[in-house]
C-alpha cells in the first residue's frame, strides 16, 4: 500500500492532470502527468529536515472507470495490481536502498514465470535499476483500460514500467532544461 502522503484524493488535482494533457499510453495504461513547478523542482538548500530532490514523490492516483469495468470488485482487483507495480518499481526512491526494488520486480516476475511456464516473460529492462526522477512530477495520474483486466501480473509491471519510462523522456526535466523542452546549450 502506498504511504498517506502519496496519495492523490482531490477531485480537483485529478482534473488539472487531465487538463494538462501531458499523458503518455501503453495497451494497459494511460499515464497523466503534473510536473512541480519551476522553483519546487530545484533541490532545497543545506536544511536536512526536508527531503531531497530525489526523495520527493509525486501524488499518485488511480482510476478505472464504470463505463470501462462494470464491476466493483474487477476495478478494485486492477487498481491494486497496478498501484503494487507502481510501489514495487519505485520502492528503492522512496525507501534509499538502491537495489531492493530491482530484487523484488525480478522475484515477482520470476514466480509469475514459474507459475505460467512461460519462458519468453522477462523483466523489464530498467527494472534491475530504476532511474526514475520522482522528484520533477507533482502528480502522476494512472488511467487503467478494459485490457488490464486479462493481463498478467508480468504485462502490468511492464506497462507501468513503460510508462513511467515514456513519461521521463517525453515530459522530464532533460539535463537541466525545461520540462517536455530542449534541453540547454
Amino acid at each position: 500500500m502506498l504511504p498517506a502522503n502519496e496519495r492523490l484524493r482531490k477531485s480537483s488535482v485529478f482534473q488539472r492532470a487531465y487538463t494538462g494533457r501531458k499523458n503518455v499510453n501503453t495497451r494497459l495504461v494511460t499515464l497523466y502527468v503534473v510536473p512541480r513547478a519551476k522553483s519546487e523542482r530545484k533541490a532545497p538548500g543545506a536544511n536536512s529536515s526536508s527531503l531531497s530532490y530525489a526523495t520527493r514523490m509525486p501524488f499518485v492516483g488511480f482510476v478505472a472507470a464504470k463505463k470501462v469495468l462494470k464491476s466493483a470488485v474487477a476495478r478494485n482487483r486492477v487498481k491494486r495490481r497496478v498501484r503494487e507495480a507502481y510501489r514495487l518499481l519505485t520502492r528503492s526512491l522512496r525507501d534509499g536502498h538502491s537495489d531492493s526494488a530491482g530484487a523484488a520486480v525480478e522475484k515477482s516476475v520470476q514466480n509469475t514465470a514459474i507459475c505460467t511456464e512461460s519462458n519468453s516473460v522477462s523483466k523489464p529492462e530498467s527494472a534491475a535499476k530504476p532511474k526514475y526522477k520522482m522528484g520533477q512530477w507533482y502528480v502522476l495520474v494512472f488511467v487503467l483500460h478494459a485490457a488490464a483486466l486479462e493481463a498478467s501480473w508480468a504485462e502490468i509491471l511492464k506497462a507501468v514500467d513503460e510508462c513511467l519510462n515514456k513519461a521521463e523522456h517525453k515530459y522530464g526535466v532533460i539535463r537541466g532544461g525545461e520540462p517536455g523542452g530542449k534541453p540547454r546549450e
